[in-house]
């Protein structure tokens, strides 16, 4: 028995995927988790996701069931329906999906920007949520999404059949804003932390109520990530042994 850090009662802690379990499962062969920035520590690769076993309760872990299933059926299940938005030379830049519950999708980016913030596993050591932790909490507890600029969400997604991709999240910022980076595979997910309205960057590919989604398009090629990538699989990769 432990002290659930959800609802504060004393209880059984369960085993809590942080990133829900679908995503890390869209191909497990290729699933990689990365540790990095950690003197000492070498990157690991994961086929099971990263979980923790010291934050909430069973009733609370099923709490967020609901966002997850959802977030799993829009951005997984559904992903063929996406509707693509092109540039003047047919470069996709974006993709459309329509009929959003704002609700559930954006208690979703809470329920991982919560317990990563609530974690003591390294994963998420770069996750600190300081004074926003108990506000994302009372969000959770109250099933409230708040409105689109309370812990504002964009959401982008790698061109074609790049990725899966999991690295630890880290903080950054746009246009002066806090922001924290979660790799969701095949996804980013980029949530504001900070009182500051969105910044103009994000202004018309935040998450909002009554909206499309509007999913920005990155080039995994293109990216600072590949490099750093490259560097993980060949720091994971086994010793091959010369034969005798």
């Amino acid at each position: 028995m432990a002290n659930c850090k959800l609802c504060y009662r004393d209880a059984k802690l369960v085993k809590a995927h942080i990133i829900p379990k679908s995503f890390w499962e869209i191909d497990p062969t290729q699933a990689l988790a990365v540790l990095t920035n950690r003197a000492g520590e070498y990157p690991k690769r994961s086929r099971v996701g990263v979980y923790d076993s010291t934050i909430v309760c069973e009733s609370c872990e099923c709490s967020f069931s609901d966002y997850d299933s959802y977030a799993a059926q829009i951005l997984l299940n559904d992903a063929k329906k996406f509707v693509s938005l092109r540039d003047g030379i047919g470069t996709i830049i974006a993709h459309v999906v329509r009929d959003i519950d704002y609700r559930l999708l954006k208690l979703f980016g809470i329920a991982v920007l919560w317990p990563a913030g609530a974690s003591s596993h390294g994963f998420f050591r770069r996750v600190q949520l300081g004074h926003y932790f108990e506000q994302a909490r009372d969000m959770l507890l109250r099933a409230d999404p708040g409105a689109f600029d309370d812990f504002g969400i964009t959401f982008a997604m790698w061109n074609g059949t790049e990725g899966p991709l999991f690295m630890d999240p880290f903080s950054e910022r746009w246009g002066g804003v806090n922001y924290y980076r979660f790799y969701l595979g095949r996804y980013v997910a980029y949530i504001k932390v900070d009182r500051r309205p969105v910044p103009s960057i994000f202004s018309e590919l935040v998450l909002r109520p009554d909206a499309p989604l509007l999913l920005v398009s990155r080039s995994l090629k293109r990216s600072k990530e590949l490099p750093l990538m490259r560097r993980i699989f060949e720091q994971t990769q086994p010793v091959r042994r010369p034969s005798i």
